[in-house]
């Protein structure tokens, strides 16, 4: 076999096809028919979708010369997306039929590890110069799409709360445009954990021209939005891009404005705490006259003591 087919699973599998088994034949076949299916199996299911036996996986990742069923499951991933960058490439941890409890230890494992590392990760001195660009611009202008979009929209709903006034919007062309709106000073957070998305970018490029601070939350590494940023932050390499959906990834990127919104929030505490009242105050009506009356509310008068009949 050559050196060539051994890197490529397809090829090691095409080339070796007529040698296997009749068990491993079933899974070389299922395999050659639904590459990308199979990158989500584990043992068991590929077994079952193959109509062979868990036995015979493993026999087949060996004969067909890789060292395991996820070495093989790599090769494949190489295969099925050829042309793309390595962090393109799929989540392999994603498997069918997981149990519930192995989801939940995965998952809260997997949060607590990230959040671990972004105090490493995320720069202070960048968190505190943002701040300063947030609370010094006249309007700040909030970008994201997908999960990152839900993290712009969070943000929004904080920095309107203590009355900061930002703009956020779902849709991605009067993102672009609200970007080509901005005026000097003016702020356009943008949030994209691959920094690679084309919308975010052109984002980007408008507020460039506009001469609008540009602040980044990207992962940390080489990408094309922070690479536009005037100041980035940055969140760890939680995630593969190509996944079913943001998960880590999005629970840093909450956490990061969380601590943004917090340091802000530190700066302007009477101005901000009187904000809160306020906005408290117009979407909770009912809760509102309920703390007022129990503030104001006169004590009730004292009743004189009963005197003994004469």
């Amino acid at each position: 076999m050559s050196a060539r087919s051994l890197d490529s699973a397809l090829g090691a599998i095409r080339e070796r096809l007529p040698a296997l088994s009749g068990s491993e034949k079933k899974v070389a076949r299922y395999v050659l028919a639904e590459p990308t299916k199979t990158l989500h199996y584990n043992v068991a299911e590929l077994a079952r979708k193959s109509r062979s036996s868990q036995a015979a996986v493993i026999r087949f990742c060996k004969r067909i010369g890789t060292k395991g069923f996820a070495d093989f499951k790599l090769r494949l991933a190489h295969d099925v997306f050829q042309e793309s960058d390595e962090r393109f490439l799929p989540d392999l941890a994603l498997e069918s039929g997981a149990a519930a409890r192995t989801v939940i230890h995965a998952i809260i494992g997997s949060t607590q590890r990230s959040l671990a590392r972004l105090a490493e990760t995320l720069d202070p001195r960048s968190i505190d110069r943002a701040a300063d660009l947030i609370l010094s611009a006249s309007l700040s202008a909030l970008f994201g799409v997908g999960a990152s979009g839900v993290v712009a929209y969070d943000f929004q709903q904080k920095l309107l709360r203590i009355g900061l006034p930002c703009f956020c919007t779902a849709d991605t062309d009067l993102q672009i445009t609200a970007a080509a709106s901005l005026r000097r000073g003016n702020v356009a957070f943008i949030v994209s954990y691959s920094g690679e998305n084309a919308p975010m970018l052109e984002a980007a490029r408008q507020a460039r021209k506009r001469r609008a601070h540009i602040v980044t939350l990207t992962m940390n590494g080489p990408n094309t939005l922070r690479g536009m940023s005037d100041l980035a932050l940055l969140v760890p390499v939680s995630e593969r891009i190509y996944r079913e959906g943001a998960m880590v990834s999005r629970m840093d990127q909450l956490a990061v404005v969380d601590i943004l919104y917090s340091v802000i929030l530190s700066r302007t505490l009477d101005a901000s705490i009187a904000a809160l009242s306020r906005t408290m105050d117009a979407t909770h009506p009912r809760q509102s006259a309920a703390r007022t009356h129990a503030v104001k509310a006169p004590p009730a008068p004292r009743r004189p003591p009963l005197r003994p009949e004469r």
